[in-house]
């Protein structure tokens, strides 16, 4: 039986979870028939290492030391960035070396030059755990899910959005004590520009909408919109209306669709919505394909074990790769430069909207409103104007048909000029009601 060398590079959260699950899973490596060895670990901080059951690894703070070591097979990068990790991982896969990644921003925007390299050495990519932790949704889209056509998915795929989310619904907090909160406990990072701005979903919804599309997506194509601007009142609106707001993560491509439509956005779902249900710091995927028709899955999509799980998955694919001779078992040649999908522009997408406007209290508001949104072709489902407020303030919130987001953002356009209107008009989009 060949015996397969790991090298681990970074032994943070995840890194440590890693070493973790490997010392425990030494008899189920024999039951796999596989016989696996974490020969090297390499980490700056080489304290981060005490207390881990290391066993045998060879311990250094040099990253070279893997990359250099001839009998290492496959080479684990959970460093994070885009700049130092592109560069271990360019270089692993120079040597011939397998790679494993959790890296979500490097795939997204650096895949074609990562795959590209990998084809051309004969060697594998794994990144399950690059989106939604512990879920399988890589081996879902490639594997379990192949044969069929996926044409929709909304996606609950960030952690710290949906517990911020979920304490404004159910604590009545507002934005910034939520956020606090979740920083508090360790949902959201001391900077978390990066999850409540939207870009972590973004990223992960640009890495399975090229899986599911058989072409590279660019991260750069992807209209991206986070949550920074939700309100305390937002939320009480939606749920008086029925709804509940998240940030959803969106890939369809109708059957007669030339392009993709790719987007990640607050929206608000009905309170029926399967997805509705989702709260804290849970993700879930709901995929519907041609064959399978609608396919959910829900987990931790971060955290030390959960994102380790789905690294483990990786070596164990990695290592049947290797001991059955199929050096591309899933081929990633489609995932290239020169082969681009076109994402359909925002603009043209079509969505009912809930729109809260602050106007001032008196007659012929909101005809003045509707006479507006008539005139760019948009339809008004239902009205609720509530009483009361500030400086005769009030809230007037509207409940769109279907319509075109570029005529509706010349409406508001339009309807913001108007001087009864007191506060920045609120849009958040409708995601329907199926499933």
């Amino acid at each position: 039986m060949k015996e397969i060398k790991l090298g681990l590079i970074g032994a943070g959260t995840v890194g440590g979870g890693v070493v973790k699950m490997m010392y425990n899973s030494a008899d189920f490596f024999k039951k796999l028939g596989l016989s696996v060895v974490l020969k090297r670990i390499a980490d700056k901080d080489a304290s981060r290492l005490a207390g881990l059951p290391t066993g045998n690894a060879i311990i250094s703070s040099n990253a070279g030391d893997i990359l250099d070591d001839k009998d290492i097979d496959v080479v684990i990068e959970l460093v994070g960035g885009k700049t130092f990790a592109k560069d271990l991982i360019l270089r692993a896969l120079e040597k011939g070396k397998h790679v494993i990644t959790a890296n979500k921003a490097l795939i997204a925007e650096y895949g074609p030059a990562v795959f590209e390299l990998a084809e051309k050495k004969n060697v594998s990519v794994n990144f399950e755990a690059s989106v939604g932790g512990g879920m399988p949704v890589i081996k879902s889209i490639r594997e379990a899910l192949a044969a069929n056509r996926i044409f929709s998915v909304k996606t609950i795929i960030n952690g710290t959005c949906n517990y911020i989310l979920t304490q404004m619904s159910e604590k009545g907090l507002d934005f910034d004590t939520a956020l606090e909160k979740a920083q508090k406990n360790g949902y959201a990072e001391a900077d978390p520009a990066l999850d409540i701005g939207g870009g972590d979903s973004g990223h992960k919804v640009a890495i399975m909408a090229s899986l599911i599309h058989g072409g590279y997506v660019p991260f750069s194509s992807v209209s991206i919109e986070g949550i920074t601007e939700i309100t305390k009142d937002d939320i009480d609106f939606a749920k008086e209306l029925g709804y509940c707001i998240k940030l959803l993560g969106i890939i369809r491509k109708g059957e007669d669709d030339d392009l993709v439509d790719v987007r990640v956005h607050p929206a608000m779902l009905h309170k029926s919505h399967v997805l509705a249900s989702v709260s804290g710091a849970f993700n879930a995927v709901l995929m519907e394909g041609d064959a399978v028709g609608p396919i959910l899955l829900y987990g931790k999509g971060a955290g030390e074990m959960p994102t380790a799980s789905a690294v483990m998955s990786d070596i164990i694919d990695v290592a049947r790769t290797i001991t059955g001779g199929a050096q591309k078992r899933i081929p990633m040649d489609y995932y290239r430069l020169d082969n681009k999908l076109e994402v359909k522009p925002m603009d043209s997408v079509s969505m009912r909207y809930y729109l809260c406007f602050r106007v001032l209290d008196k007659p012929k508001v909101l005809a003045s409103i509707a006479a507006i949104l008539g005139e760019y072709r948009i339809s008004i489902a239902s009205v609720l104007q509530k009483e009361g407020g500030a400086e005769n303030c009030v809230p007037v919130i509207i409940i769109t048909h279907k319509a075109v987001e570029k005529n509706m953002q010349a409406a508001l356009k339009e309807i913001e000029k108007m001087d009864f209107i007191k506060k920045k008009t609120r849009l958040i989009r409708i995601a329907g009601q199926a499933y």
